[in-house]
This record gives C-alpha cells, sequence and structure tokens, in this order.
C-alpha cells in the first residue's frame, strides 16, 4: 500500500500549484547483500496510482502543471542496520513520476517530471521469509525533459508506504 501527498508547482507562472494525496499500491523488486549486521543493495519500484486526478485540473486548467498521476517510478541504493528481529534503512535513488500535464487551458497531454527520491524506513521480520515494513519517501522531481510543450513544472511528494517483504 502507497499513500502520498503530492503537489505540482509552476514557480514561473507565480508559485501556481496543484496538490492531492495520492492513494495507491506499489511493487518492489530488488536485492540485498548481508555484511554482518550491515546490508546494502538496490531496489526498483513503482507506485500504481488509484484516483491520481487533481482536483484543480477538472474544466479549466489555469497553469501548466500536473494534472493526473499515473504511476511513480524508482530506482534506488539502500544501505541499513539489522537490530535483532528489525531492519533499518536508508534509500537514495532516482525516480520519475508519470501522468497528464496542462498545454493549454483546456488540454493536457502525457508526459513526465524525473529527479530525487530520498527515504527513510524499518522492516520487522515475522518468519524466514518475510518482513513487515514501514517507509517514508521523498521525491523531489525538477527535470522537466520529458514534460509535454517545453513546460517545467516541479513535483514534491511525501509517500508512506507499508506492506510485506518476501525473500526468494
Amino acid at each position: 500500500m502507497d499513500v502520498g501527498k503530492a503537489k505540482s508547482e509552476v514557480p514561473s507562472f507565480g508559485g501556481y500549484n496543484h496538490d492531492k494525496i495520492v492513494p495507491g499500491f506499489a511493487v518492489v523488486l530488488g536485492n540485498r547483500i548481508n555484511n554482518g549486521d550491515f546490508f546494502y543493495g538496490y531496489e526498483a519500484s513503482a507506485s500504481i496510482t488509484l484516483n491520481g486526478e487533481f482536483d484543480e485540473c477538472a474544466g479549466f486548467i489555469p497553469a501548466p502543471a500536473l494534472c493526473k498521476q499515473s504511476a511513480n517510478v524508482r530506482v534506488v541504493g539502500v544501505v541499513g542496520q539489522q537490530m535483532g528481529d528489525y531492519d533499518v534503512y536508508g534509500k537514495l535513488g532516482y525516480g520519475a513520476v508519470f501522468g497528464d500535464f496542462a498545454v493549454s487551458p483546456f488540454s493536457v497531454d502525457s508526459g513526465n517530471v524525473k529527479g530525487l527520491t530520498v527515504g527513510l524506513g524499518a522492516s520487522r521480520q515475522l518468519n524466514d521469509t518475510t518482513k513487515l515494513f514501514g517507509e517514508v519517501l521523498y521525491d523531489a522531481y525538477r527535470n522537466s525533459g520529458g514534460q509535454p510543450a517545453g513546460y517545467h513544472s516541479t513535483y514534491n511528494s511525501v509517500n508512506l508506504r507499508i506492506g510485506v517483504m518476501r525473500s526468494f
């Protein structure tokens, strides 16, 4: 399960912004290498958004910001410490949000914005192959090369992700 508070802003348009609570679900694949109580690794994840339409984008759209979020994709490195049945870890990497962006007052076009993602989390061992985890992820996306019509909006989000981790 993944839920976030997302904000798309257009600094050159007087700081106009759209924001929304964005619920969804995530699929995470990765690898962790243990070295004593220390571990490191990498992950790739895709958060698929449910009801990602920003309210301000219905009808007249006054600024070139994100109007509908479809997915948030991340690739991160993970570093952590095992403490008994618990793991505490940090993440740092690159991500991109995909969706529809305003291109004129009454129309949108598909695009993306990319940038930095960081996170902190903890997990608890339930059995030999299963862990319960919770983490907070922060996205600060500024790379606007994928936005339609040459617009330059930014995207920030804080996500809470809770789930089950299985090792294979």
